[in-house]
């Protein structure tokens, strides 16, 4: 008993000097590894300032990228204008123009205008839902005598037409007459156009016909004048 005694007594005086002698000079104390980790982090935050400004040193270092932008071109393109005579009433005229231009070695043709010259007020009822009930609408109308017929073609069609006016007063007095009679009417206001005859001579060629020939060609009839307008189409008057 006494051996066995005098052997766990060594092995805890062996087991205590193991922990004092070796151990104890490995373990970091709290307070160490709270100085360690801040000493870490600060030389984190001295290693990310100065990527910083190595970052901010480099930039002011690098030259600037310039970028050439192709210089504004001042030439404007030529607009070339047309010669042109009318309007002609007879288009016989018209073409008897063309003939002796074009003996004269000028690129001329006879191109339509069309010129917007005031306005006409169209004096309808509403469509109906069918063509149907358009005719019998009609047919209702002319036993009272009022004189209508149906609109066949166009955003209005199936409705009931009462005529077009080229004076405003005259349309309201018609639609007037028409609502005494029991019915919804509405005025439409539509431009109202008409085409002329012009004789178009392309650009450069003008210039080479003699002044007594243009006098010559305005005399045949009362109305005629001569103009330049461009080439690519014809401008509204």
């Amino acid at each position: 008993m006494r051996a066995i005694f005098i052997l766990l007594l060594a092995a805890n005086f062996a087991f205590f000097g193991y922990q004092y002698f070796f151990v104890s000079k490995h373990e970091v104390s709290p307070d160490a590894k709270v100085k360690a980790e801040a000493s870490a982090n600060e030389r984190g935050l001295r290693l990310l300032a100065e990527q910083e400004d190595l970052s901010r040193l480099q930039a002011r270092a690098k030259p600037d990228t310039k970028v050439e932008l192709p210089a504004a071109s001042n030439e404007k393109p030529e607009t070339e204008f047309c010669t042109m005579i009318g309007p002609y009433s007879q288009l016989l005229q018209a073409e008897y123009a063309v003939e002796r231009l074009v003996a004269l070695g000028a690129a001329a043709h006879i191109t339509p205008v069309e010129i917007k010259e005031g306005e006409s007020y169209w004096v309808y009822l509403r469509p109906e839902v069918s063509e149907k009930e358009a005719l019998r609408r009609l047919y209702e109308l002319q036993k009272k005598n009022i004189e209508s017929h149906v609109i066949t073609k166009g955003e209005l069609s199936n409705g009931i037409s009462f005529g077009r006016f080229a004076d405003y007063v005259e349309a309201e007095a018609r639609s007037a007459e028409i609502k005494n009679q029991g019915y919804d009417v509405a005025i439409k206001m539509l431009p109202k156009m008409i085409q002329e005859t012009w004789v178009v001579i392309d650009a450069g060629f003008a210039e080479k016909i003699d002044e007594t020939v243009w006098a010559d060609l305005l005399t045949k009839e009362s109305a005629l004048e001569k103009r330049q307008n461009f080439c690519l189409g014809v401008a509204s008057q």
